[in-house]
């Protein structure tokens, strides 16, 4: 019998390192395939063209993601409806209120690259609040009340549902306002937009989780959104201002490439944080139950 209990926790962690292989190869084999086409064929877009390669290019990622972060629900799987109309929900919100409130109203855009410490405090106070708070209100006024919020890791999971339909939008106008220009990069600035995205609306989602089923203080959740925000800033600010031109001697450089792989480190680490913290949920789910 004791061989029995130790053998099964083991057998399921297989299972779920094995599962999230797959996911990072079949990304892998997307961006190989969006980069390598758009090197060698160097294709030119028409507006209806540049529109459906927008929404391949953050579709796929969208779809990859947001399996990966289901799969980690492993005792209870949420219905996959309810987890579809979060990330369609979180995808109307960032095209009714998210992008034009940050784009039109603040204007981020206009004044945001002037200076290094408008760029960060822009980037927290206004991009990661806006982005991090209306994902927030995505979940907490649509599936939170429902009885099928009844673990811990599912705010985790909604939220990053929430996140990656938020993400497919931004990425959708990434690509169409690009014009078609070095899509092969912009392949992976989508897929890390999106995983970025969904990681930080799953920090808030771990919040919202331990709120609803345990006697938290008032202040745990705006917490929970206040992280998120920072984060999401700092991620907005290495890809943003880090990867942006600057004017020197000879002219005018840019190296995206250091930006991005400091965002690209933020959003793994996220995302790593989120995946040990659902496991352990998930392992004392497999022995006696715990407060």
């Amino acid at each position: 019998m004791e061989e029995k209990k130790t053998s099964q926790p083991i057998l399921h962690k297989k299972s779920f390192l094995g599962s999230n292989l797959v996911t990072f190869v079949l990304l892998g084999l997307f961006l190989v395939l969006e980069v390598g086409l758009d090197a060698l064929l160097k294709p030119t877009y028409s507006a209806t063209g540049l529109v459906a390669a927008g929404i391949f290019m953050a579709v796929i990622p969208a779809i990859i993601w947001i399996v990966f972060f289901y799969r980690q629900d492993r005792l209870e799987p949420e219905p996959k409806g309810m987890v579809l109309q979060v990330f369609l929900l979180g995808g109307l919100v960032a095209a009714a209120v998210g992008i034009p409130l940050v784009n039109n109203v603040f204007g981020v855009s206009a004044w945001i690259y002037k200076t290094w410490w408008g760029n960060l405090l822009g980037a927290i106070l206004l991009v990661g609040f806006t982005q991090e708070f209306l994902k927030y209100a995505t979940v907490r006024f649509s599936v939170y009340p429902t009885a099928e919020f009844n673990e811990r890791i599912d705010g985790i999971i909604y939220s990053t549902a929430a996140g990656v339909g938020y993400a497919t939008v931004l990425s959708i106008l990434f690509v169409t306002s690009s014009g078609g220009v070095d899509l092969g990069m912009g392949a992976v600035r989508v897929a890390l937009t999106v995983l970025a995205q969904a990681s930080f609306s799953g920090v808030t989602g771990y919040f919202l989780g331990r709120e609803k089923l345990e006697q938290k203080p008032v202040w745990w959740t705006p917490l929970g959104v206040c992280i998120a925000a920072l984060l999401n800033g700092l991620f907005y600010f290495f890809d943003g201002a880090l990867s942006a031109p600057r004017l020197t001697a000879t002219g005018s450089t840019v190296n995206p490439y250091f930006g991005l792989a400091l965002a690209a480190v933020l959003a793994i680490a996220v995302t790593a944080l989120l995946s040990w913290l659902i496991d352990r949920d998930y392992r004392r789910g497999l022995g006696p139950q715990e407060a």
